[in-house]
């Protein structure tokens, strides 16, 4: 899981640096960085489903919808037609969809630390899209 999740940055630093140089074709990295953090953002959000199997009723449905809320938010973010705030709003659900992994126990132990390496991972690629978005 680990050599896979740290895989799964280089993507999002690929793109950001091939807009950073400015490369010709650049839009198409902004394009392919929003939709792979939306799917990132939308993958993050179906492993609240697998934690909901576990739950009693109106927490299990209270999961169940934030899992389907957070895939349909993060399409959302993908149709966007401001690449900077898709980019900043992603940005932001993966933070807050991390806090609230922590804060209602879901990750734990190893899990809870590769998740958190993960997500603060990839918030440097966000910001230097939004850097070279911005000059």
């Amino acid at each position: 899981m680990a050599a896979l999740g740290y895989a799964g940055l280089l993507p999002f630093y690929a793109a950001a640096l091939y807009l950073l140089l400015a490369l010709p074709g650049a839009q198409h990295a902004l394009q392919g960085f929003i939709v792979y953090a939306t799917v990132i953002l939308a993958f993050l959000g179906g492993t609240l489903w697998g934690y909901a199997v576990s739950q009693p009723r109106p927490e299990k449905h209270r999961r169940l919808l934030l899992s389907n809320l957070v895939a349909l938010f993060a399409a959302a973010c993908a149709l966007l037609a401001q690449p900077l705030a898709a980019v900043i709003i992603l940005a932001l659900g993966q933070l807050a969809l991390l806090t609230y992994e922590r804060d209602r126990g879901d990750c734990t132990g190893w899990y809870l630390r590769l998740r958190t390496r993960l997500t603060l991972g990839v918030m440097p690629a966000h910001l230097l899209v939004v850097l070279a978005l911005l000059r």
